[in-house]
């Protein structure tokens, strides 16, 4: 499974791109998800389902400038439902997880105007993509998350606080 984001098929002007393969990476489908503005694919991983999940950012749909985008597909690729998370600002999922209790955790970025300053974000969903909660790391960004052996969660990215930019480790 690969998921991305394309300008040549879909609706607008970027959109979610998910390409299933067979073991030769010949090609078996193709499925655009998106609006009339732009829209990524930035994570996909395989759900306990035999389904897809999908994060990106969506400009076409939520409450701000670019929001977190979740897109859960059956085993065909076939959207089974979709949600937004994110403020007024930029907002950006990099990577998504299925945890142990069915539900997603999704690392990410927010990025506030002005000033184009960076933060880290993580996001909690049941089943079924509602919110269960939501955590900023300030200066930095969130880019990969797993869920660790304890129930807890190990994130990696990028910190930005210093002249110098760090490897993120929390």
């Amino acid at each position: 499974i690969i998921g991305g984001s394309t300008y040549s098929s879909g609706s607008g002007d970027k959109d979610v791109w998910l390409i299933k393969t067979n073991s030769s990476g010949v090609l078996i489908s193709s499925k655009a998800f998106g609006g009339s503005e732009s829209d990524g694919g930035r994570s996909v991983q395989q759900t306990e389902d035999g389904g897809y999940i999908i994060a990106g950012s969506t400009e076409s749909y939520g409450n701000g400038a670019a929001d977190v985008w979740l897109i859960k597909t059956d085993a065909n690729g076939d959207s089974s439902w979709t949600q937004t998370f994110g403020g007024s600002d930029s907002d950006d999922g990099l990577s998504v997880q299925q945890t142990d209790d069915g539900g997603y955790i999704i690392a990410g970025t927010n990025t506030e105007t002005p000033g184009n300053i960076q933060n880290g974000l993580l996001f909690k969903t049941d089943a079924n993509g509602n919110e269960e909660w939501n955590q900023n790391f300030g200066l930095g960004g969130c880019e990969s998350v797993q869920q660790t052996d304890d129930g807890g969660y190990i994130i990696t990215g990028a910190d930005y606080s210093t002249a110098n930019t760090d490897v993120l480790l929390i």
